[in-house]
This record gives C-alpha cells, sequence and structure tokens, in this order.
C-alpha cells in the first residue's frame, strides 16, 4: 500500500490484513478540514491513483480525536473579513476539496466512512443527499440545519449500520472492510462502477450482464469457479456448502 508520513493522518493495515486499511485523522480539537489537511488527503489519493496495484482494496476513514470525526471546512478559507494569509490559496484549497471529493468517487478503493464522533459539514451537498434519503427528507435536513442522531441516521438511511459503542463500531466496520478486501480488486471496481451508473441514470441490465461476462472470464474469477465446483463432494445438492450460500462462496477467494 502506498503510504508516507503525514501531519493530519496516520495509515495503517487493518488486523492482518494485506488490502484494508485504515485512514486515521487527527488534527485535535476539531479534525477541521483545512489546507494542511486538503493537501496531504489529495496527495495520498492521488499516490492511490498512480499506483492501483498496490493501494488497498478498502480503507476506512475513522478518527483520533475523541468526539469528533471529521469537523467543517476551515472558514476561513471562505472568509472576506477574516481570510487566510494568502488569499490565492482560499481558491486552491477549494479547488482540492472538489478533487479529494471527485478523486473518492472514481477510485476503485471502497471508502467505508468509520462516524465515531461529531461529523459537521463533511462533504454531505444536495444532490448527494437528496439521492441519498429523497427530497422531502434533504430538503428538511438541510433547511433546519439539525443534527441527526446514530438511530436516525440509520433509519433515514444515511449510515448502513450504527453501534451502541465505539468498540462494537470498529468490530463492525473491520469485519466488513475486510470481508469486502478478500474479493478481486477488478469485482469491488466494477460493482463501484456498476452502483456510480444507476446514480448518474446511465445503469442498465445490459451493462452488468456484460461486465459479468468480462470478469467471468478473467483468470482469478475462473479459478475461484473451478474451486467452487472442487470445494464439496456433492456439489449441487443440498449440503452445507450449498446451503450456507453466499457467505461460504467467501472461502474460494480466501
Amino acid at each position: 500500500m502506498p503510504s508516507s508520513t503525514y501531519s493530519t493522518f496516520s495509515i495503517a493495515p487493518i488486523g492482518d490484513s494485506k488490502h484494508a486499511a485504515r485512514l486515521t485523522v487527527s488534527q485535535p480539537p476539531l479534525n477541521l478540514v483545512n489546507g494542511t489537511f486538503l493537501t496531504e488527503l489529495h496527495n495520498y489519493l492521488e499516490s492511490l491513483q498512480r499506483s492501483p496495484g498496490t493501494a488497498p482494496k478498502v480503507l476506512v476513514v475513522s478518527s483520533g480525536v475523541p468526539g469528533i470525526w471529521i469537523s467543517h471546512l476551515d472558514l476561513h478559507i471562505v472568509s472576506a473579513q477574516y481570510p487566510l494569509e494568502n488569499k490565492a490559496d482560499a481558491a486552491h484549497y477549494l479547488h482540492l476539496l472538489g478533487s479529494v471529493l471527485h478523486l473518492f468517487t472514481v477510485l476503485p478503493t471502497v471508502f467505508i466512512v468509520e462516524v465515531n464522533g461529531l461529523a459537521v459539514g463533511g462533504g454531505m451537498d444536495v444532490s448527494a443527499l437528496t439521492k441519498l434519503i429523497g427530497p422531502g427528507r434533504a430538503m428538511e435536513l438541510m433547511l433546519s440545519s439539525r443534527a441527526v442522531g446514530h438511530k436516525e441516521a440509520t433509519r433515514l438511511g444515511l449510515v448502513n449500520r450504527a453501534a451502541d459503542d465505539e468498540d462494537h463500531l470498529r468490530e463492525l466496520v473491520d469485519a466488513l472492510a475486510t470481508r469486502i478486501a478478500v474479493f478481486p480488486l477488478g469485482v469491488i471496481e466494477g460493482t463501484k462502477q456498476s452502483v456510480r451508473d444507476c446514480l448518474d441514470g446511465r445503469g442498465s441490465m445490459r451493462n452488468d450482464m456484460q461486465l459479468l461476462g468480462k470478469l467471468a472470464h478473467t483468470a482469478i474469477a475462473q479459478k475461484a469457479v473451478s474451486a467452487f465446483i472442487e470445494h464439496g463432494e456433492q456439489y449441487e445438492t443440498k449440503d452445507m456448502w450449498e446451503l450456507g450460500l453466499p457467505d461460504t462462496a467467501i472461502e474460494v477467494w480466501e
């Protein structure tokens, strides 16, 4: 995995996984999205783009600051009364912010957000929110500017899962990240692209079937197909292997 020393975050593997890592943001007291953080995060994401073969398949974004996940943009970047010392930096940092959000979308890496504290203004634009929870709820949250707890966030669809404590959250996230990381990069990248196409109105069954055909004929997929067939003595019968699907299928990729 591409790595280096950064002042605003650290990167470490998750358990003994070779393909899942955690990026832990540590900018006390608030994990503010400032110029230094945007610059370093952009540099790291660009390194993943340059070295796709060594990039993590899954990257969890977490926080090392108790009670805070990631806070809002450093308002000096957009303030006329209290601007940055070098006003020319403001446009550059806003450009970096847009580029970071774009890289999150287009990189083959799957990004899992481990919200282990307060999250304020972390890139939840109106377009994304509307697609995620619908126009009515998006309008309410945007116009009321109210906080949402973890239970309501789960009910609304803002998050996939919630936990009552940080240890349980870490267990859930680590299990998901390492499970996804077992699968081939082509499968992960293809799935991410298909979902993105659906959100953009370009998804179709035809495209999905074409992608399936392409991936099914790769060497790694054919090896898994053979292992699947050879796994049990009673293939295509009601043995524990078949009845345990899809969970048992992960064994052919490990």
